[in-house]
């Protein structure tokens, strides 16, 4: 992997952290769930495509001094954002589990989230 290469399942992550999210906002009401719970997730997804961004622009104009100055330090929030998305699709895979059927889970699931933490 390059050293300035976003980790190869990020666009996964973030597709499943989507998936998630719709999925907690449509079953929130038939499972009685807090809107906390589909907050925090989008939060994080929020957190972690501004985080990516960022460090793509800086990436980006790697040319110029401003840029290569701000380089790393956007390279480390990006890590860090997208390893905290992680946790927390894990986190919310957990506490859905206690309430879906396998089979729905499973059709939102088909991603190993517990790689790379």
């Amino acid at each position: 992997m390059k050293m300035n290469a976003l980790p190869a399942d990020t666009a996964e992550l973030l597709a499943l952290a989507e998936d998630i999210a719709a999925l907690l906002d449509e079953k929130r009401e038939v499972l009685e769930l807090s809107i906390d719970l589909e907050a925090l997730l989008r939060a994080s997804i929020a957190a972690a495509a501004f985080a990516i961004n960022t460090y793509l622009a800086a990436l980006a104009d790697r040319k110029s001094p401003e840029a290569k100055r701000h380089l790393p330090e956007a390279k480390r929030r990006c890590d860090h954002s997208i390893k905290q998305l992680r946790r927390r699709v894990s986190r919310t895979i957990l506490q859905l589990r206690r309430y879906l059927k396998d089979q729905e889970l499973k059709s939102v699931t088909q991603y190993d989230v517990a790689r790379n933490r």
